[in-house]
C-alpha cells in the first residue's frame, strides 16, 4: 500500500484500519513579505488581481493636471493649448453654457457610447447622479463620467435684477481630452478634439458693498470677488459677468485698478480687453446718472450734472480712440454680399472646430443661415468670433451711453426753482459749448441698435459660448420696443424723428428669431456635450 503523506495520519492506513508507520516529524513553516506568509512546502494560491487595484491605477493615469503651453494665449480665444501632466499637448476649445445645475444628471461613462476611446472596463461599478456645483460622486473605477441628462437649453433671463442680493456664481468646469494619438500634438489643427465646457449659473444681481471686506460678511458670497484678482492670473476671464453691472446700472467692484491689472500680468491683453477696461466704469456713471436726474430741479442738480457731463465726454473720448484703432485693424468687418453669407457663415461654423459644429457631430446640423434678413439685409462679416463680440459689445455699451449722455445735456437748461428770476440761459465752459447733442439722438441709438442686430448671425454661427450674445440682443430689442411705444403714444415733441416712431414691428419680429436660432445653437452644444466622455476640472 502506497502512502499518501497525509498528516497528521495516512488516509489510506486510516480507512483500513492500519497504523500508519511513517515518522511525524515537526516542520516549521517560515513566510516572509515577499512571498506572502508562504513557502515552498504551501504554495501561493492563485488570486485574481481586485477590481479596486486596477481601478486606482486607471485614476491615476485619468488624473488631470492641466497647464497652459508657451506663450500665454489671451483668455478669449476660443482655442488653447495645454499640456495634461506635463505631457501630451492638446488643443482644447473652451465653451460655456448658462444651465440649471440643479438639473444635471451624471452617469458612468459608458452610459453613452460616443467615444472611441471607451473599453469598456471598470463601468460596471454602477451609475450615480449629481447635481449642483460638482460636489456628488461617481461610483466606477474610472473618475470619467457623461451627462446622463441635461436641462434644455434656454436663454438666461437678463432682466435687471432689483433686489440687492449680493452677485452669487455657482458653477462646474469640465473636460474631455481626446486620445493622444487623435489629438494632433505635432501638428496643431484648426479643429479642436478636446474641449473645456464651462456649465454656470447665476443670479444677474451685482449689487456691491463700498466697504472693507473684513467689516461686510456679504462679500464673502461673491465667489469672483473672495477670490481676488491673484486668482485670475492664470486666466483672467472674470470680465465675462460685466454684462449684468451694465443692465441693472450697478457699480461694479471690477472698476477697481487692481483688477484691470492684476490678472493680466502674464497674458497680454487684447482690443476686447482694453474695450471692457473701459466699459466697466460705465455702469457707475449709469447710477450717478439715475440718481442726479431723479433729484428736483436746482442749481445744485445742475452743477452735478455738468459734472458728471464732463466725465462722460471723458469716457466717450477714450472710447472713440479704441474704435479708431479697432478699425484700423486688417479686416475687422465689413458688410457681407447676401450671395456669400451662408458661405462665410459655413467657414466660420467649422472653425468652431469641436463643439456646436459639423465637426463636432456628423448628425448635428449646422446652425441656420439666415440669408434674407429683413429688415436687416447688409449683415456684417468679422475677422473672427471674438471680434464680432467685441464690437457687438462697443456697440450695445452706446446704446446705453448716449441716452444718459443727452440727458445729462438738456439737464443743464432745464430751469432751477432756486435760480434767480428772470432765469437766464446758464454759462457753460468752452468745452461743453462745442458739444453737439444731435449726435446722441433716439436717431442715432437706433443706428446702433441697428448694428448690433446686423452682427448677431455671423457672431452666433462663430461662437461655442452663445450666452454672450443675450445682453446685445435684449438691449437692442428693448430700445425697438420703448421706440414703438413712443411711436404709439405719439409723443412727437420730444421725439420728431419719423425713423424712429415707426413701429419696429418688423425688428422686433427679426430679434424674436434670433433668439430662437440662439436657443437652437445653445441645444446643438449641449447635445454634443451628452456624446462626449468628462472628467472634473473645478467647481465653485
Amino acid at each position: 500500500m502506497v502512502c499518501d503523506n497525509e498528516r497528521p495520519l495516512c488516509k489510506k492506513c486510516r480507512d483500513s484500519g492500519r497504523e500508519c508507520s511513517y515518522e511525524r516529524e515537526t516542520v516549521f513553516i517560515i513566510g516572509t513579505i515577499e512571498d506572502g506568509g508562504r513557502c515552498s512546502s504551501h504554495p501561493p494560491r492563485v488570486v485574481k488581481s481586485s477590481k479596486k487595484g486596477k481601478s486606482s491605477s486607471r485614476a491615476d493615469e485619468d488624473r488631470l493636471e492641466l497647464t497652459s503651453t508657451e506663450p500665454l494665449q489671451p483668455a478669449w480665444d476660443d482655442l488653447v493649448s495645454v499640456l495634461n501632466r506635463g505631457k501630451g499637448q492638446h488643443q482644447v476649445q473652451i465653451a460655456a453654457v448658462h444651465t440649471n445645475l440643479q438639473g444635471i444628471v451624471r452617469g458612468p461613462a459608458g452610459a453613452w457610447s460616443g467615444d472611441d476611446d471607451d473599453d469598456g472596463e471598470g463601468d460596471e461599478g454602477g451609475g450615480g447622479s449629481g447635481s449642483g456645483g460638482g460636489s456628488s460622486s461617481i461610483t466606477t473605477s474610472s473618475n470619467k463620467f457623461s451627462f446622463l441628462h441635461l436641462p434644455a437649453y434656454r436663454t438666461p433671463d437678463v432682466q435687471p435684477f432689483m433686489s440687492q442680493d449680493d452677485f452669487q456664481l455657482k458653477s462646474q468646469a469640465v473636460v474631455h481630452l481626446a486620445p493622444q494619438e487623435d489629438s494632433q500634438s505635432d501638428t496643431m489643427s484648426a479643429t479642436a478634439d478636446s474641449i473645456c465646457l464651462f456649465l454656470y449659473e447665476h443670479n444677474h444681481s451685482v449689487f456691491s458693498s463700498n466697504q472693507a471686506p473684513w467689516r461686510d460678511p456679504s462679500i464673502q458670497n461673491n465667489t469672483v470677488r473672495r477670490l481676488g484678482p491673484d486668482s485670475f492670473r492664470s486666466f483672467p476671464n472674470h470680465h465675462f459677468f460685466i454684462c449684468a453691472a451694465l443692465l441693472n446700472r450697478t457699480p461694479i467692484f471690477l472698476a477697481n485698478p487692481e483688477w484691470m491689472a492684476t490678472p493680466w500680468e502674464l497674458h497680454p491683453k487684447t482690443f476686447f480687453d482694453r474695450l471692457l477696461d473701459i466699459l466697466v466704469s460705465l455702469p457707475a456713471v449709469l447710477a450717478r446718472s439715475d440718481r442726479i436726474l431723479s433729484q428736483e430741479q436746482t442749481m445744485g442738480r445742475r452743477l452735478m450734472a455738468q459734472d458728471l457731463l464732463i466725465n462722460c465726454l471723458n469716457i466717450e473720448r477714450q472710447l472713440d480712440e479704441w474704435y479708431t484703432a479697432a478699425t484700423h485693424q486688417p479686416g475687422a468687418f465689413w458688410v457681407q454680399d447676401p450671395l456669400d453669407a451662408a458661405a462665410a457663415a459655413a467657414a466660420a461654423v467649422a472653425a468652431t472646430g469641436g463643439v456646436g459644429g459639423t465637426a463636432a457631430s456628423s448628425s448635428s446640423p449646422p446652425p441656420p443661415v439666415i440669408v434674407d434678413n429683413i429688415p436687416f439685409c447688409d449683415m456684417y462679416g468679422f475677422r473672427d468670433g471674438v471680434t464680432a463680440i467685441m464690437f457687438i459689445y462697443y456697440w450695445m455699451a452706446l446704446v446705453l451711453f448716449y441716452p444718459c449722455i443727452e440727458r445729462l445735456y438738456w439737464a443743464m437748461f432745464e430751469p432751477v426753482v432756486d435760480g434767480p428770476m428772470p432765469q437766464a440761459m446758464p454759462v457753460l465752459p468752452a468745452h461743453l459749448q462745442q458739444v453737439n447733442p444731435a449726435r446722441y439722438s433716439a436717431k442715432e441709438v437706433r443706428e446702433l441698435a441697428v448694428h448690433i442686430c446686423r452682427s448677431l448671425d455671423f457672431a452666433l454661427s462663430a461662437t461655442v459660448q452663445p450666452d454672450m450674445l443675450v445682453a446685445p440682443l435684449f438691449i437692442a430689442r428693448q430700445f425697438f420696443e420703448q421706440a414703438a411705444a413712443v411711436a404709439a403714444a405719439g409723443d412727437l415733441l420730444l421725439h420728431h424723428d419719423n425713423l424712429v416712431l415707426a413701429d419696429n414691428r418688423l425688428e422686433l419680429m427679426w430679434c424674436d428669431g434670433f433668439r430662437a436660432r440662439l436657443e437652437a445653437k445653445g441645444q446643438d452644444l449641449l447635445d454634443v456635450v451628452q456624446t462626449r466622455r468628462w472628467q472634473d476640472l473645478a467647481s465653485y
